[in-house]
């Protein structure tokens, strides 16, 4: 029961940065380096409840935002570049993270233990939640309760006018310009969205594993997060869980070949590109759906002359 309890949270948080993935790839745009606003927000909430005596809800909210900022900031120069360049330039971003995190000692003495960021050793002893008496069942519980809602935010957001901005930014970003769009402001407003999401990921994370590292935020968790919704589909915001569901499943299936798991994740992004471009839930699909579920309705019979 525990193993099942434990891919299910494992599912949970990486679909949180999956959706990360997806807001910004629907404004047109790629990144590879939600790993560091992730990694962002791991810290910043661990921080938080390990060492400064902040709740679980006030820890995971002050890291979406710290990292939703470090979005902001960052999304200004990278939205500069697009396609390829863009893609290295996020992932350089992720990298410095990345590396900030292993040069970092931020150290304290509680209870006896080492308690912090502690350079190359990573941050360890994050107990909040199971000092409190959650067991991996309850601590499943608030993971599933947070992804409904940002669920929640998702389908609000494809059903609005900010949806229809970026899904015309993502179509053809001179047009939508052309029609009044502020192209810039959607892209960065969706990046730093993106960034906050994955922070909370990030900070759930870190309650969840009590410890992470710099090694835990690197290449492996670029290539996963940006495969979610390349695999599951970027018709919606359901192939980003749909492909979370997959290949977190997948992972735990191929655990034997260790290290070639991120080929097998290189191979299934270029079937994808190559038989469905937009994913298993494309656009298409997603109309289809809808036209199977709104009710058509009957026509009126033609009176002869």
């Amino acid at each position: 029961m525990d193993y099942y309890v434990a891919i299910a949270s494992i599912i949970g948080i990486h679909a949180l940065l999956g959706l990360s993935v997806y807001v910004v790839a629907i404004s047109g745009q790629m990144s590879f380096g939600q790993q560091g606003f992730f990694a962002i927000g791991a810290y910043l909430a661990g921080m938080s409840t390990a060492m400064w005596g902040l709740g679980l809800v006030p820890a995971l909210v002050l890291g979406a935002l710290v990292a939703g900022a470090m979005g902001f900031v960052v999304g200004f120069p990278a939205l500069r570049v697009r396609g390829l360049y863009l893609a290295i330039a996020t992932f350089g971003f992720g990298e410095i993270v990345r590396l900030a995190f292993l040069n970092v000692r931020y150290t304290e003495n509680i209870g006896g233990r080492v308690v912090g960021p502690n350079g190359a050793e990573g941050f360890r002893h994050v107990r909040y939640v199971y000092d409190r008496g959650f067991t991996g069942l309850h601590y499943l519980a608030v993971i599933l309760v947070v992804l409904v809602v940002v669920v929640i935010l998702f389908f609000l957001l494809e059903r609005s006018k900010v949806g229809a901005k970026l899904r015309a930014v993502e179509e053809d970003e001179t047009a939508a310009a052309m029609i009044g769009i502020n192209v810039t402001r959607v892209k960065v407003v969706a990046f730093a969205a993106a960034a906050a999401v994955a922070g909370l990921g990030g900070g759930l994370f870190i309650h969840y594993s009590t410890y992470i590292d710099h090694d835990m935020v690197a290449l492996p968790l670029a290539i996963a997060s940006v495969t979610y919704p390349l695999l599951g589909g970027l018709g919606s915001f359901v192939g980003t869980l749909l492909g979370a569901i997959v290949l977190v499943g997948l992972t735990e299936g191929l655990r034997g070949l260790q290290g070639m798991r991120e080929f097998v994740y290189g191979g299934l992004i270029i079937l994808m590109m190559i038989f469905r471009p937009r994913g298993i839930v494309d656009e298409a699909l997603v109309l289809r759906v809808k036209s199977w579920l709104s009710p058509r309705a009957p026509r009126e019979p033609v009176q002869a002359p």
